[in-house]
């Protein structure tokens, strides 16, 4: 029987475009949620301006992501730390449930097992 693809919500955080954490959201205010966490664990190290800008984005500025991640659409808040430009995105993906996955049954010369 076929299941359908489940949509989540892949977050992440990136610094010079590799990836440092990465977590997987079920729902959008889920995703945000997790944004907001990880923005404010790194909050003291950014640059002046943008830590202002980044309470008020904290305060009340979240409505943009809301919107956009609730559409489905990525969404990306991007703050500096010295020389650093740190993103924290969240985007959806396609995906199967977890009880949907299956062994493949062993057949054949294939040696199954240890």
């Amino acid at each position: 029987m076929r299941q359908p693809l489940k949509t989540t919500w892949r977050c992440e955080v990136t610094v010079a475009g590799g990836v440092v954490q990465a977590e997987n959201a079920v729902t959008p205010t889920q995703a945000l949620i997790w944004m907001r966490v990880s923005v404010r664990t790194l909050l003291s190290g950014f640059d002046p301006e943008d830590r202002e800008r980044t309470f008020r984005w904290l305060d009340h500025g979240q409505w943009e992501a809301v919107i956009r991640l609730k559409a489905g659409e990525p969404y990306t808040y991007t703050a500096r730390a010295g020389a650093s430009v740190i993103d924290w995105s969240a985007r959806p993906v396609r995906a199967l449930p977890a009880d949907a996955v299956t062994a493949i049954p062993c057949r054949g010369t294939r040696r199954c097992g240890p």
